[in-house]
C-alpha cells in the first residue's frame, strides 16, 4: 500500500514539474516573442495606418457621397498619409502604405453607403487616383 501511495505522489509531482516546464516553453513560443505584437514592427505600423486611413477615407467618402462628387478625394491626405501616426507604431513608410490603402477602401465604402445606386462603372475597383 505504501508503494502505491509513493508512486501516486511521485507521478503527480512529475506531472506538475512537466506542466511547469512546458508552460514556459509555450509562453516563449506564443507570448512575448510574437513578431506582430513587438513594438514598432512594420506589419503593426501598416495595420495602424490602414485603420486610420480607412476611418478618414470613410468620413470623406460619406461627405462626398452627400454631395454626389466621387472624384473629390483629399489628395493632400493621400500624399502626406501621416494622420494619426506615432513613432511607437513602427516605420513611417509602412504606416503611409497602410494609410493610403485604407483611405481608398474607406472612401469607396463611405461613398457607397450614402449613394446606394452608385457603382464602379467599369468594375475594376479602381479610381483615377
Amino acid at each position: 500500500m505504501k508503494t502505491f501511495v509513493a508512486r501516486t505522489i511521485l507521478g503527480t509531482a512529475l506531472a506538475v514539474a512537466m506542466g511547469v516546464g512546458l508552460s514556459g516553453s509555450a509562453f516563449a513560443q506564443y507570448g512575448y516573442y510574437d513578431e506582430f505584437y513587438d513594438q514598432g514592427s512594420a506589419r503593426q505600423a501598416r495595420s495602424y495606418g490602414y485603420q486610420s486611413g480607412y476611418h478618414d477615407g470613410y468620413r470623406k467618402g460619406r461627405h462626398e457621397g452627400r454631395e454626389h462628387d466621387p472624384g473629390d478625394v483629399d489628395v493632400r491626405a493621400l500624399n502626406e498619409a501621416t494622420h494619426g501616426y506615432r513613432r511607437w507604431m513602427g516605420p513611417a513608410e509602412a504606416f503611409r502604405d497602410g494609410y493610403r490603402s485604407g483611405y481608398r477602401r474607406g472612401f469607396r465604402a463611405g461613398y457607397q453607403d450614402v449613394n446606394r445606386g452608385w457603382r464602379d462603372r467599369d468594375y475594376d475597383d479602381r479610381y483615377r487616383w
